[in-house]
This record gives structure tokens, sequence and C-alpha cells, in this order.
């Protein structure tokens, strides 16, 4: 009897293995409602904030480095639908070989880099004024295929992330 429950409890298991190994790994979230994280190595992160730009009309980025084609091919395939879409990255790391900022810049997107602070390192960007991505994740091939990082999805409650946005837009306007 044993033996018979126990097989019984290996084949439930294999199957239940089997079927999750089936199905897709990496779903696209079909929002951000609720609180998600991911992790690097992988394409969870990139996957997710692609699918946020896809969504967004309004997308307001504070990056570190953004040398990511596939996000930067986002951002600009969202520019060219009609997305409002600002950038705060920083001066080093823009100009760096790998950077894909001018590429933003020259399909006519508003990129400003830091002026006031030594470093710029923030990582987040804000879908619509309410969804929000933040964590270390960097916006880079990098981040994706080799490094320990990670990005969060969220819902800001009261503007934080849009407030730290508009602050430093205006700063590096200056």
């Amino acid at each position: 009897m044993a033996k018979t429950v126990g097989t019984f409890f290996l084949c439930l298991l294999t199957m239940t293995l089997v079927a999750c190994g089936s199905a897709d790994q990496n779903p696209v979230q079909e929002n951000t409602t609720g609180n998600k994280a991911f992790f690097t190595p992988g394409t969870d992160c990139e996957t997710h904030i692609i699918a946020a730009i896809k969504r967004a009309a309004r997308i307001d980025v504070a990056v570190y480095s953004i040398t990511h084609p596939d996000i930067t091919d986002a951002i600009i395939d969202a520019h060219n639908r009609g997305a409002n879409i600002r950038i705060v990255t920083d001066r080093m790391m823009a100009k760096n070989k790998g950077s894909l900022v001018g590429k933003i810049r020259n399909a006519g997107i508003p990129v400003l880099t830091n002026k006031k602070h030594k470093i710029e390192h923030n990582k987040f960007a804000v879908f619509d004024d309410v969804h929000v991505v933040s964590g270390s994740y960097n916006w880079t091939t990098n981040a994706s295929k080799y490094n320990s990082e990670n990005c969060v999805f969220f819902d800001q409650q009261n503007k934080e992330y849009t407030h730290r946005f508009e602050y430093l837009w205006d700063l590096y306007q200056q």
C-alpha cells in the first residue's frame, strides 16, 4: 500500500512538473497592479519593461545606463506611435561606447543628463503617472545576460516617483 501511494505521489509530482515546464516561463504581465519582482540574469526585467513601454502613453525614465537594443527600440517605437517620453540619464554613461542614448536623442526623444549630481544612478520609470518599475536593473544587455539585478513593478500611491522625476527634469534643465 505504501509503495502504491508513493508511486501515485511520484506520478502526480512528475505530471505537475511536466505541466509547469511546458507553461510560458516568462509571461508578460498584462498590468502592473500589485507588486511583481523579477531577477537577472534572465529576460524577465527587459520583457516586462518592454511590455510596459508598449502599453503606455506617457513614460518618464530615470536610468543610469541604456545599452539594451530591444528596450531602446521599444522606446523609439513608443515615441513614433505618439507616446510622450522623457529620459534622464547619467552624463558619463551616455558618452560610453555602447550607449544608445544618442540613438534615442536622434529619434527626437528629449534626454537630459545630470548636471548637479556626481552620478545619476536612479533606475526607475513611470508609466502613465501610475505604474512604476524600479530596482537595481540597469537598462543594459549585460544586466539581463550576466548580472545579478532586480526590477520591481508596482503602482505608486502618492506619485513619489513622478515628483522625483519632475524634480530631476527641472534640475537638469538649468
